[in-house]
């Protein structure tokens, strides 16, 4: 008897750790010159926690909480409860400041590392690299097809103009032309086997200072079914439209990561449509009138009335 106890109370104690296990989800990317996905970094969060807070936050923004404070501040009795829920309120958000949601970089520390990273994660793509084509140095005066040849004031000209656009490509950071490039992310929970992915365009990263976003939608068990990613900027800049390799971690700077929760939606509403009645024409028929409607009750009453008549008259004393 006291062994079954004693693994009943072992089986519950392994079940509540399990479930209060805080959630890991892995993420990985893939640079532009490396030819294997990286574990870029751990979004953790306990979901439990969250709910709590999340809970409490709701409680102090709901639509009764105005009143509630109002009712409490008429009653001089209520001065110590409302020190002690400003106290809590403070406590409160203090908690909601320190989230419990933590994300990590994790850079390799040896390019074994990145050796041995496993290469069948595809769904995180590359972005391509490609480089610009210089023209080359003008040599000189250039004869056109119709036998015209450039003066030497627009040779000079056109020069200058090269000149200046090879200083500029120099002192630019290095981009690459053509189409959009996608940065790509997944991330992936080992732990059920879930796994999604998210992209934005790369210009974007370097228009916002790689200043990153993820949202986590949890469902109604607190488990992440999807997540959105996106900048602080919406739109590239004219330095950053053209695509950029991302080589480095060095680049990424801490993640902000928040979480929605399920919401129930307000119970739809259906009304049966009635059906329309059509005449001989085949046009609807127009509304009755109350007395076309209601004709076969009125008629009765009247003959009725009409048959019994009136009171009978008093007899005359």
């Amino acid at each position: 008897m006291k062994l079954n106890t004693f693994i009943l109370a072992l089986t519950l104690a392994a079940s509540v750790q399990v479930y209060a296990e805080e959630v890991t989800l892995g993420v990985w990317h893939k640079l532009s010159d490396h030819e294997s996905f990286e574990k870029r970094g751990e979004i953790r969060f306990d979901a439990d926690q969250w709910h709590v807070l999340n809970q409490q936050r709701v409680q102090h923004s709901g639509p009764n909480a105005a009143f509630n404070a109002a009712t409490a501040a008429n009653s001089k009795a209520s001065r110590l409860q409302q020190q002690q829920a400003a106290k809590q309120k403070q406590q409160n958000e203090l908690q909601l400041q320190n989230f419990p949601i933590t994300y990590e970089n994790i850079v390799p520390t040896a390019p074994s590392a990145i050796a041995t990273l496993a290469d069948d994660f595809v769904l995180n793509v590359r972005a391509p690299v490609k480089h610009y084509e210089r023209d080359p140095k003008p040599e000189g005066p250039h004869t056109y097809e119709d036998g015209v040849t450039e003066t030497q004031e627009e040779f000079d000209q056109r020069l200058e103009e090269w000149t200046m656009l090879q200083e500029e490509l120099d002192e630019a950071p290095e981009k690459t032309p053509g189409t959009v490039a996608f940065y790509q992310i997944m991330l992936k929970d080992e732990s059920r086997g879930w796994e999604a992915l998210s992209s934005i365009k790369s210009c974007l990263l370097v228009a916002s200072d790689f200043q990153e976003r993820i949202a986590l939608h949890l469902d109604h068990d607190r488990k992440v079914f999807a997540f959105d990613y996106y900048t602080t900027s919406d739109q590239c800049s004219e330095e950053s439209e053209k695509e950029y390799p991302i080589r480095s971690l060095d680049v990424f700077k801490n993640v902000e990561v928040t979480i929605d929760g399920p919401q129930t939606a307000p119970k739809s509403i259906f009304h049966k449509a009635q059906a329309i009645k059509v005449d001989e024409t085949g046009k609807p028929e127009a509304e009755k009138t109350f007395f076309q409607k209601y004709w076969v009750y009125i008629m009765p009453i009247v003959i009725i009335f009409l048959f019994t008549g009136g009171e009978p008259e008093k007899k005359a004393e």
